[in-house]
């Protein structure tokens, strides 16, 4: 029998999620090592792991901001500096990455860690939305947030710097 935990992860948790950073996304948009070690020091609470059989297979990554009907498309830059955007009494989540190692996807996965992140942080923080950046191509991560309540608010032309440098759609969830 599986024994699955999620947990915050941890500094010696690094390889693991850089693992599963590189096996998810490619040169270009992947993001570097000292940025989710910032991620970890910064906002522990808001940077879960999914062990099964105490290995790590998925994480999810967040920062509290500050409410914005403005979206200014720089909020979003990858290896951004949580340290300039995080605010731990700001009202709005922003969702900074998910991944699940591509061999256990499809199990529901990204799933439990996305609503664990979220029942975790509305408990300890008050927040009144959520927000998010995927790609226009990325048609299993759309389905899940949409699933989850998020609406597309508006799209950043060109945003991911993969093969053909597709477009960011940003999304909201008002709760």
């Amino acid at each position: 029998m599986e024994k699955m935990v999620i947990r915050n992860a941890r500094k010696t948790d690094i390889d693991e999620i850089m693992n599963i950073e590189y096996d998810s996304f490619i040169t270009g948009i992947s993001e570097n090592r000292n940025v989710f070690l910032d991620r970890i020091a910064t906002f522990q609470n808001g940077f879960l792991v999914l062990e099964v059989d105490s290995e790590v297979l998925g994480y999810i990554s967040s920062e509290i901001w500050e409410y914005s009907e403005n979206i200014d498309e720089k909020m979003f830059d990858l290896n951004h500096d949580i340290k300039k955007v995080h605010k731990c009494n700001g009202s709005e989540l922003y969702i900074s990455s998910i991944g699940i190692l591509k061999k256990h996807r499809k199990k529901g996965y990204g799933n439990l860690l996305f609503k664990e992140l979220i029942e975790k942080i509305s408990k300890n923080h008050k927040i009144s939305s959520m927000i998010l950046t995927v790609s226009v191509n990325w048609k299993p991560a759309i389905k899940l947030y949409e699933k989850n309540g998020f609406k597309e608010i508006c799209r950043i032309k060109e945003f991911f710097e993969d093969e053909d440098s597709s477009d960011g759609i940003v999304m909201r969830k008002y709760i």
